[in-house]
C-alpha cells in the first residue's frame, strides 16, 4: 500500500501506511542544539490537533477542519529561528474531502500545546499552504497538487522536446535575481541563496542545452526567438548579476559550447578521475 496509489480515508489507514516507513531524519551540524527533538504523537495529541484545527476554522478552500487526518510524525521547526518560534512544531495533514484526498497541508503548533498545557503559548496560525506549493518548481506545473503530464510526455513535441521548459526556468531565475537586485537586499543571505543557486543550476544546465542545439540549427524560429529574447533580458540585467556576484550567461554558453567541441572530437577528459591505488 502506497500514499500515492491509496485514498486513506481514516485515521487508522494513514497510521498504517505510515508505520510501514522509516522515520526520517534530521541532519544537524556540530554545535547545534535544538531546543527539541522531532516526536511521534500519541492518540490523546493526534486529539489536541484535530481539537485545535476546528478552534481556529483551519481549513482547504473547499474543504472543512474536520476533513484531515493526521501525519503523527511531528517535525520540530524551531531550530530555524530566524524564521520559527524557538517552540515550533509543524504537524502534517491530509485532506480527506472526495477530490482534494491528494492535497496535503500542515499546521504550525507549540511544544506546549502538543504536551496539552492550556496555557501554552499559540503561535500565529499559518495559512494553510499545500506541500506541493512549497516545491522549487510549482510555480511552473500546469495543476496545483503537480504536472499533468510526466515522464515522456512532459517534454511535448518540437524539433527538441523541452526546450520550452528550459526558458520557463530560465525566464523565471533570471525574474527572481532581477527581483532580489530590486528589493536592494544585495547578498543577504537569507533572501539571496534561493534565487542565487536556481540560477546556477539553470544556467549550468538549460542554458548550454539550448546552446548547444542553436548551433546544430536544431531550433524552430519560435524557440530561437525566445531564447534570443532571455538573452536580451539577460544583457539588460548584467548590473543586477554583478552586484549578486553571479555569472552572465555569455561566459557560461562560451565554456559548454568549448566543452562540447572536445567532447564530439574526442579530446574531452574529465578532469577529476578515480584511480584504483
Amino acid at each position: 500500500m502506497t500514499l500515492k496509489k491509496t485514498r486513506l480515508r481514516t485515521q487508522a489507514e494513514l497510521d498504517a501506511c505510515m508505520a510501514a516507513r522509516q522515520r526520517p531524519v534530521r541532519n544537524t551540524f556540530d554545535g547545534m542544539y535544538p531546543l527539541h527533538q522531532d516526536m511521534e504523537l500519541s492518540d490523546e495529541q493526534v486529539r489536541i490537533v484535530l481539537d485545535y484545527l476546528q478552534e481556529v476554522n483551519f481549513h482547504l478552500p473547499g474543504a472543512a477542519p474536520h476533513e484531515f487526518l493526521v501525519v503523527r510524525w511531528a517535525r520540530y521547526t524551531g531550530f530555524q529561528f530566524m524564521q520559527e518560534d524557538l517552540e515550533a512544531y509543524a504537524i502534517g495533514l491530509r485532506c480527506t474531502h472526495p477530490g482534494m484526498e491528494d492535497q496535503h497541508t500542515f499546521i504550525r503548533m507549540s511544544w506546549g500545546q502538543l504536551m496539552g498545557d492550556p496555557d501554552a503559548a499559540r503561535l500565529p496560525v499559518n495559512e494553510p499552504v499545500l506541500a506541493s506549493d512549497m516545491m522549487t518548481l510549482a510555480r511552473y506545473r500546469d495543476t496545483r497538487t503537480g504536472p499533468s503530464k510526466t515522464g515522456v510526455d512532459a517534454y511535448g513535441d518540437g524539433p527538441v522536446p523541452g526546450t520550452d521548459f528550459d526558458l520557463k526556468l530560465l525566464n523565471g531565475a533570471l525574474d527572481d535575481v532581477i527581483a532580489q537586485h530590486q528589493a536592494g537586499k544585495g547578498r543577504e543571505i537569507n533572501s539571496w541563496w534561493n534565487p542565487a543557486l536556481n540560477w546556477g543550476v539553470a544556467l549550468a544546465g538549460r542554458y548550454p542545452r539550448l546552446k548547444y542545439f542553436e548551433l546544430k540549427g536544431r531550433l524552430d524560429e519560435k524557440t530561437l526567438a525566445a531564447l534570443h529574447a532571455f538573452e536580451a533580458r539577460a544583457a539588460n540585467a548584467e548590473t543586477a548579476l554583478q552586484a549578486l556576484g553571479l555569472a552572465s550567461p555569455a561566459s557560461v554558453a562560451e565554456s559548454a559550447l568549448k566543452q562540447a567541441e572536445k567532447a564530439e572530437g574526442g579530446t574531452f577528459s574529465r578532469k577529476h578521475r578515480i584511480r584504483n591505488p
